[in-house]
C-alpha cells in the first residue's frame, strides 16, 4: 500500500510541501516480512542493514525479518538492545550512545518492535543520516509513521527531531498474537484524541499555532471502525487489532503533516510522561505509556468538561508548582522547560482576560470534545484501563502528576488553564475520585 493513498484529497492538496516527510510504502499483510524486505531491496542501491530487537520482538518477527533481508541480498547485523532489569529497553540518550557506539557502516537501520524499539531506531538512523524503517510487533503507539522521536534526554521526556520511515510493515496475525496490554495502549493513545483536540484548539487560539479539522476529519475516520465496537479489541479479533493499527498509523501522519505532537497529544501525554519521570526519580514501577494516557484522558475529559461549564472566571498568570524531588535528577532540565512557560502564561492570562475571549474558546472547544463518561466506557469495552487501580497508580501519586505536570512544557494544556482559572484542588480531587480513583 502506498500511504499517499490513504490520504483525503483536501488534505493531500493543503500539506503537498510535506508529503515527502511521510512514510514511502506500508506492507500489512501475512508473512509481511518478505514483501517488506523486497521493498528495502529495490530501494535502496547499498545493501547493509542493522536490525534492533529485543528478546521478545526477535521470537516474534526478528529472526523472520533477519533472513527475509538476507534473502533480499542484505548484509545483516543484529543488535540485541539492553534490556534493563527486564523491564524492556529504554528510549533516552545513554541507550542511543550505547547503539551508536555498537553500530558498523550500514545504509538502514530497521526496527523490529513496537514503541521504545521503533524510536531508536528512528533516532538511530536520523544520528547517522541513514534510512530507517519499521517492521511492527504491535499495534501499541502512533509513532510508527511520525517523524519524530519520543525520548528522554537529560531525564526529561521530550520530541527529537527524526525522520520518515523507508517502509512500515506489519504482519495481522503477530499483531494479533500481540500481549493484550501492548493492543490496549495503543487504544489508549488513539482515545487521547478526544482530549488532545481541545488543547490543540486552545493552543490555536491563544499560542499561534494552527488548527487543521481537515487533519482532523481524516484521523476520525480512520478511528471509527476502532470506536465503534470496542468489544473486539477486548476479545483480540485481528481484524480489529488491524483497523487499531491503521488508525494509529494515520495518527502518526497527522502529526508529520502537522509539524508536532498537537493533534494527537496533550494534558494526557503529559500527564503519563510525568509519571513515567517520577517513576525515574524514586525507583516506583509505571505502567505503559498508552495505558497510562487512556486513564488520563478520562481526567483530562472531565477537567475540560468542569471548564466548559465556568462562567466568565478570574484568569490570573499562575505557574506550575516547582518541587525538584518530584523530577529527581532531571530536575535541572525540568526547570530549564519551565523557565520557557513564565511568557506563554503571562500572554495566555491577558488573552483570556480580554472580554468574550474565553466564552469564544469554550464555542471552539465544545463541539470537538468527547465526555469523560463516553472515554472511560470506551477504555472499559475495550478491556483497557480506566482506573488507577489497572495501572498500578494510587490517588496520591496520581494527583502529584496532576499538579506537576505542566511544568515539564512550555506548550499549553488544559492544566494550565484549569490551575490559572483557580480552579481549588478539592474540585480536582473530586473528579479523579469520581472518574478513576
Amino acid at each position: 500500500m502506498n500511504l499517499i493513498e490513504w490520504i483525503d484529497d483536501d488534505v493531500r492538496a493543503s500539506y503537498a510541501s510535506r508529503l515527502g516527510l511521510l512514510a514511502q510504502h506500508g506492507i500489512v499483510e501475512h508473512h509481511a516480512s518478505i514483501p517488506f524486505a523486497g521493498i528495502l531491496s529495490n530501494t535502496l542501491s547499498q545493501r547493509r542493514a542493522c536490525v534492533l530487537f529485543d528478546t521478545r520482538t526477535y521470537d516474534a518477527a526478528g529472526a523472520t525479518c533477519c533472513r527475509a533481508l538476507e534473502d533480499s541480498g542484505f548484509d545483516v547485523t543484529e543488535l540485541l538492545l539492553p534490556d534493563p532489569n527486564e523491564k524492556g529497553p529504554v528510549c533516552d540518550d545513554h541507550t542511543l550512545r550505547w547503539i551508536v557506539d555498537r553500530l558498523p557502516p550500514v545504509d538502514i537501520v530497521v526496527a523490529v518492535g513496537s514503541g521504545v524499539i521503533n524510536d531508536l531506531a528512528k533516532w538511530t538512523a536520523c544520528a547517522n543520516n541513514v534510512a530507517y524503517a519499521v517492521f511492527a510487533t504491535a499495534s501499541s503507539m502512533n509513532g510508527y509513521s511520525s517523524s519524530n522521536v519520543a525520548a528522554t534526554v537529560q531525564g526529561v521526556k521530550t520530541l527529537v527531531p527524526g525522520r520518515a520511515a523507508l517502509a512500515i510493515g506489519a504482519d495481522p496475525y503477530i499483531l494479533a498474537s500481540a500481549p493484550h496490554r501492548l493492543t490496549t495502549a495503543g487504544f489508549g493513545d488513539l482515545l487521547a484524541k478526544a482530549v488532545s483536540i481541545a488543547d490543540w484548539i486552545l493552543n490555536a487560539m491563544v499560542a499561534k499555532e494552527t488548527f487543521c479539522p481537515r487533519l482532523t476529519s481524516w484521523a476520525e475516520r480512520w478511528a471509527e471502525p476502532v470506536l465503534v465496537r470496542p468489544e473486539a479489541i477486548a476479545s483480540e479479533e485481528p481484524q480489529a487489532i488491524q483497523a487499531l493499527f491503521h488508525a494509529l498509523v494515520v495518527s502518526g501522519c497527522v502529526m508529520t503533516l502537522h509539524g508536532s505532537s498537537l493533534p494527537a497529544s496533550g494534558a494526557e501525554h503529559v500527564i503519563s510522561h510525568t509519571l513515567d519521570m517520577m517513576s525515574d526519580a524514586d525507583g516506583q514501577p509505571h505502567d505503559l505509556h498508552g495505558r497510562q494516557v487512556g486513564v488520563a484522558t478520562i481526567v483530562a475529559a472531565a477537567l475540560w468538561e468542569h471548564m466548559l461549564h465556568l462562567r466568565r472566571p478570574t484568569f490570573k498568570p499562575f505557574m506550575p508548582p516547582w518541587d525538584a524531588n518530584v523530577w529527581g535528577k532531571s530536575a535541572p532540565a525540568v526547570a530549564e522547560h519551565l523557565s520557557k512557560k513564565t511568557e506563554v502564561i503571562h500572554k495566555t492570562c491577558e488573552k483570556l482576560s480580554a472580554s468574550g475571549y474565553w466564552e469564544h474558546i469554550q464555542e471552539n472547544v465544545r463541539p470537538h470534545l468527547r465526555s469523560p463518561q463516553w472515554v472511560k466506557d470506551q477504555l472499559a469495552r475495550a478491556n483497557a484501563a480506566h482506573q488507577l487501580s489497572h495501572i498500578g497508580c494510587s490517588r496520591e501519586r496520581f494527583l502529584m502528576a496532576l499538579r506537576h505536570a505542566s511544568a515539564m512544557r512550555s506548550r499549553l494544556t488544559c492544566l494550565d488553564i484549569v490551575r490559572m482559572a483557580g480552579v481549588v484542588p478539592e474540585v480536582i480531587e473530586n473528579i479523579v475520585d469520581r472518574w478513576v480513583a
